[in-house]
């Protein structure tokens, strides 16, 4: 079994080598919260075991409750506390390659881990000799940017951000749950407008969850920027994201009318490329023009 951290009821892989964890944008794992410094903690995997240690944070690191000094053997299960992030150790070390290769392998392993930013908002005392200085607007850029060894990490990494938004909405925190997400989805969109390839799982994941957005914040932004988004990379919207654009639109006060039609307009264009079911679900979108001028 290999080395994972569980946070926030999410499972990340950590990889041979180092693993950093703070609020910089270079951390692994990069968390929002006020108590934790920018490079915080160290993670270390290697054939002998799994070792944290505290990179000179100002609140220290807590293994199962007690606060470390020096560097720390870590065990299955073990509890990690950085700020008021919880986390714990899963898994063991096994080596999936020779020793006289292990050396290339960590490499490898190292250059495709990716950056998670986790937003979690708290109050309190942050670091006295650190100021922020925007770097987790960087992390979730570099969240959806970093090259993925596996076609779906980015998917994968938006459903982590995603996950922690659903909760709050579910908590009716919905000005929270907008900020969570905000970064992330504009990243994206900004990508699509540089012309930048954007896979159309995470095109469909990112609409998802801007439909949620403007069902709960009744803003048309949201509904926008989904016909925005899909107009520049040509995508079709899938049928249930249209279904549920229609109960959205019910709710939002307004949405610009000149995205939604240049939308219509693109997806036309193919019309009789299109199969029967493919038809159907533009004639939905057709209802949403129509839907969307009575507002």
């Amino acid at each position: 079994m290999g080395i994972r951290l569980r946070y926030l009821a999410h499972d990340l892989e950590v990889p041979y080598g180092e693993f950093v964890i703070g609020r910089s944008a270079d951390c692994q794992l990069s968390l929002d919260d006020p108590l934790v410094s920018r490079r915080h903690g160290l993670l270390t995997v290697s054939d002998k075991g799994v070792t944290i240690e505290d990179l000179g944070s100002r609140n220290g690191v807590f293994v199962n409750g007690v606060r470390i000094t020096g560097k720390k053997s870590l065990a299955d299960q073990d509890r990690i506390t950085i700020g008021s992030q919880e986390m714990n150790l899963l898994g063991t070390v096994e080596l999936a390659v020779s020793p006289n290769k292990t050396g290339n392998a960590w490499a490898r392993q190292t250059q495709n881990a990716r950056t998670v930013d986790i937003v979690e908002p708290l109050d309190g005392d942050g670091d006295d000799d650190e100021e922020d200085d925007g770097t987790t607007a960087i992390a979730s850029r570099r969240l959806l940017h970093e090259t993925p060894s596996h076609p779906d990490k980015r998917v994968n990494a938006l459903s982590l951000i995603g996950g922690v938004a659903d909760k709050a909405l579910a908590l009716g925190r919905v000005d929270e749950a907008e900020r969570i997400l905000h970064r992330s989805l504009t990243d994206i969109l900004v990508r699509a407008r540089m012309g930048a390839e954007v896979q159309p799982e995470l095109a469909a994941k990112a609409c998802t969850y801007a439909a949620r957005l403007a069902s709960a914040t009744s803003r048309g932004a949201w509904v926008d920027y989904i016909f925005e988004l899909n107009t520049r990379l040509g995508l079709l919207l899938p049928g249930p994201l249209v279904d549920d654009l229609y109960t959205v639109l019910r709710k939002v006060k307004s949405v610009d009318m000149t995205i939604l039609r240049g939308y219509l307009k693109r997806i036309r264009e193919r019309a009789d490329e299109r199969s029967p079911a493919e038809r159907f679900i533009l004639q939905r979108i057709e209802g949403l023009e129509r839907l969307g001028a009575l507002k």
